[in-house]
């Protein structure tokens, strides 16, 4: 029996064909663990066991990654989802980081969830996404701006291409504050610039700061998967604008 799978990017069911004969690359977006699993992360994480589980024991043999984000995960504000939680409960940002990821695993344990092969942590990774981002200014698809790093969108004359948005119809300012240092409302952040006060901050090339959303799980695919990979899955919301902005960085600094 064939797996036939729904292609977003192709808008319909196709048969699935891994790359190498025998072997699949899974990668599925994982939780922001900042508070308890809900309905959607149980449904989602249901979903790609059943496929884990398929394809292994239809021979396959699979590696499956599924990441931690323990950092970069913004709110519409602007705000790190994180650090506003950890600041509400009067805790450190790496203590509310294992309280929650500790609880969501028990979670999907006790539904027969099977564990990923790999779970890496966007905090872990940040020289992968810090070079990520050096390969995408040298090649004109990002740019430094106040000590931010932000990803041209009209560098890429295919953004836009898994939502099925057009950069035009997007109402600037609809979903987050427009910063006046980006070129083009729609430019999406790859590095942060941080104040004094900011907890969670690295030291890169442009000055201290910490990482997009989006990035981390480019830099941490390609890091466990290779650049091209067999099934690259999340929820149905992170098809905009997280899964959006992750395959047009992904092509673009890996032509």
């Amino acid at each position: 029996m064939s797996l036939h799978i729904y292609n977003v990017l192709a808008r319909e069911k196709q048969v699935f064909t891994p790359i190498v004969d025998g072997q699949v690359m899974m990668y599925v977006c994982g939780p922001t663990v900042y508070d308890y699993s809900h309905l959607g992360h149980a449904k989602t994480y249901v979903s790609f066991d059943i496929v884990n589980k398929w394809l292994r024991y239809s021979g396959y043999k699979v590696r499956y990654v599924q990441n931690i984000t323990d950092v970069g995960h913004l709110l519409d504000s602007g705000e790190d989802r994180i650090l506003k939680r950890a600041r509400q409960s009067r805790v450190e940002p790496m203590e509310l980081v294992e309280t929650y990821m500790r609880e969501y695993f028990a979670d999907m344990d006790a539904l027969g969830v099977m564990r990923p092969d790999i779970s890496p942590r966007a905090s872990a990774h940040i020289p992968e996404q810090i070079e990520m981002i050096q390969t995408l200014i040298g090649k004109g698809h990002a740019y430094e701006s106040n000590g931010s790093v932000y990803f041209s969108v009209e560098s890429d004359p295919d953004y836009g291409k898994l939502s099925g948005r057009r950069i035009e119809e997007n109402e600037a300012g609809k979903r987050i504050a427009v910063r006046e240092e980006k070129r083009h409302p729609m430019d999406f952040a790859l590095w942060i610039k941080a104040d004094d006060k900011h907890i969670l901050q690295w030291s890169s090339p442009w000055g201290r700061g910490y990482p997009g959303w989006h990035i981390e799980c480019s830099a941490m695919s390609v890091k466990y998967l290779g650049q091209t990979f067999d099934i690259h899955g999340g929820g149905i919301d992170n098809i905009f604008p997280h899964n959006e902005c992750e395959i047009a960085q992904s092509e673009c600094a890996h032509d």
